[in-house]
């Protein structure tokens, strides 16, 4: 969840590491801050509580010349959100500065260890543990130093670590969080996100886990395998993102932003997924893949948030159309309730960064009880991508906003054409029946395109209603993974508080909220449930709740039954939810704006989840 970024160069390295922790802002932070390595081998560092605006404000005061250093961007877990508990921490004999993504579990035994030999602590992290444990280990080589600490540390993290007996290197280590090398001309950057490398670099190596890096001037990156004791060599991979892709571009967000480039997603996922002769390949199952495909018993979906919703559509899908047994659970419920698997199943993990903390140690559990494992993620090399058995990438491009949106659509879409081509690989769909599910999936972009034409009534409905503080989402079949996701993305970043049900589940509970002041968002477009919605709707309008529909263009029926309706195109059920969702994304979005949320960044919230 926290941002890390480092340099080494011939550039001044404060603008360097503040333009990065800008790339990083996305991620949720509450505090910032940066050390670099003057030409006179003195640290200078200075950390701030608040936006990074606030330590941009400090620095402008200071001048610093500088070729070295690292920065980071705090989330609170150890110690409150505050300038003494912000990285980067600098060790007792301040011989050492580190900063750190992740948890120290036995911090507490290490750091009584510690103050027994003399260190005293300033700050509540664990992070502060770490810089003293490396001082302590530290006889002039850092790399050394560095090996001998995490032996004794036990947890996930990413340090990064500077000493100021050796100015010239950053030195790095991993276990479980992300980190990366960008590899530039005669610099090198380190960074626990692509988004911060992307300003001057595309080309990157991957940190595996208990791996050692280190990075100086005018020299290719040197890795180290902590296990063995060799040094590695990894290849140079080329991200496929663009700075200017990961910008505004024009719009007030991120969020909307990436709303509008849904059209793009599906056309690019097609593009990517679907072969001229409208047959379904991805590169990235491989044929050990599809034999496993094949002769699988049960597929398990395993992930957080938004994308547990993609697979509780995935689950529905895969059922119809391949006609196996599916499940789809919650990653952190999946890892610790000792799932039955074997290695007749196969367990598909989905994620946007591929990094989020639970679902990463849920994969690892299936990989334990050898169930083979796939990923469907965004990020390219990413953790997730790295450690499955097969992977299929999303191509939703770079996703900034915190508030999952373009995401979500290629999840869906990618998840109804994995359904496709399953259900022709065990021989329950025709090679026709798949082309003509394939040339009605080209048809979702102008579907797209129609809803966000009617952005202006969804904003004008959002004006009249943002002040409501509780709304009901109710949807049956695919869309009531939609009726979660909707609920989900307005609690996100407006804070009201929002509920989705399974409609059949109203008079269950949920009916008792219902009165005059209560807006219920009724997911009703054209499917095999509609006129069990009907009958929900009925019992919504005689408690006299305020209803607003997302329905099938034209629907006159449920316009005289709601107060507000949003309109979407008609199109087969399976592709339904990928339509219903965008106008809640809008309407999240614009309560969002009415009440001053601060959208791309709502509290509390961080968009790639590295700690459990």
């Amino acid at each position: 969840m926290c941002g890390i970024v480092g340099y080494v160069g011939s550039r001044e390295a404060v603008p360097v590491l503040m333009n990065g922790l800008k790339h990083l802002e996305y991620r949720g932070y509450d505090s910032a801050g940066i050390a670099c390595l003057n030409g006179n081998r003195n640290f200078f560092i200075r950390k701030e509580k608040g936006k990074l605006s606030v330590l941009q404000n400090v620095l402008k005061s200071i001048p610093i010349t500088s070729h070295i250093g690292i920065g980071h961007t705090r989330w609170a877990t150890h110690g409150e959100p505050s300038q003494i508990n912000a990285h980067p921490h600098l060790s007792h004999h301040g011989d050492i500065v580190v900063v750190h993504n992740g948890i120290i579990e036995n911090y507490s035994e290490l750091r009584q260890e510690l103050k027994r030999h003399g260190y005293r602590f300033h700050s509540d992290t664990d992070t502060e543990v770490a810089a003293h444990l490396i001082e302590a280990c530290y006889k002039g080589d850092l790399a050394q130093a560095i090996q001998k600490a995490v032996k004794r540390i036990r947890g996930f993290f990413a340090f990064v670590v500077m000493a100021r007996k050796e100015p010239d290197r950053i030195v790095a280590v991993k276990r479980s969080n992300p980190l990366l090398v960008g590899v530039g001309k005669s610099e090198n950057f380190i960074a626990s996100d692509v988004s911060a490398l992307l300003p001057y670099t595309d080309r990157v190596i991957y940190i595996d886990d208990d791996e050692l890096v280190q990075i100086k001037a005018g020299e290719p990156p040197s890795i180290f395998d902590l296990k063995t004791g060799r040094v590695k060599k990894k290849p140079v991979s080329k991200i496929p993102w663009n700075i200017e892709q990961a910008n505004k571009g024009g719009y007030p967000h991120f969020m909307l932003k990436e709303i509008f480039e849904q059209p793009e997603v599906i056309s690019r996922t097609l593009k990517a997924c679907v072969n001229l002769k409208k047959e379904i390949n991805f590169e990235g199952l491989n044929g050990r893949a599809k034999t496993r495909l094949k002769k699988t018993r049960k597929i398990f979906f395993v992930s957080c948030g938004t994308a547990y919703h993609a697979g509780l559509c995935g689950r529905r899908m895969v059922e119809e159309y391949a006609r196996i047994p599916t499940d789809a659970q919650v990653s952190s419920e999946f890892r610790y309730g000792d799932p039955v698997l074997s290695s007749e199943d196969v367990v598909i993990f989905i994620s946007q960064s591929g990094e989020t903390a639970d679902t990463l140690a849920a994969l690892r559990e299936a990989k334990r009880k050898k169930a083979f494992t796939i990923s469907i993620v965004n990020v390219v090399g990413s953790s997730i991508a790295r450690e499955s058995d097969a992977v299929i990438y999303t191509y939703a491009g770079p996703e900034i906003g915190v508030a999952s949106t373009k995401a979500y659509v290629a999840q869906l879409l990618t998840l109804a054409l994995f359904s496709f081509y399953l259900g022709r690989l065990r021989q329950q769909l025709s090679g026709l029946e798949v082309k003509q599910l394939v040339l009605e999936a080209w048809h979702i972009r102008a579907g797209i395109d129609a809803i966000l034409d009617g952005t202006k009534s969804i904003k004008a409905v959002a004006k009249k209603l943002y002040r409501k503080n509780s709304f009901l989402y109710l949807g049956r079949g695919y869309n009531f993974p939609t009726a979660l996701e909707g609920a989900l993305k307005l609690k996100e970043i407006t804070y009201a508080h929002a509920h989705g049900y399974a409609a059949g589940e109203m008079k269950h509970g949920p009916i008792a909220l219902i009165d005059s002041s209560q807006p219920v968002v009724c997911l009703v477009p054209e499917s095999k449930t509609y006129d069990k919605m009907l009958s929900n709707m009925e019992e919504i309008k005689a408690r006299k709740g305020i209803i607003i529909s997302i329905a099938t263009k034209g629907d006159r029926l449920v316009r005289k039954m709601s107060q507000y309706v949003f309109p979407v195109p008609k199109c087969r059920e399976i592709y339904s939810s990928i339509l219903t969702v965008i106008p809640l994304q809008l309407f999240a979005y614009y309560a969002a704006v009415f009440n001053g949320r601060d959208v791309d960044q709502p509290r509390n919230l961080a968009k790639s989840v590295t700690v459990e």
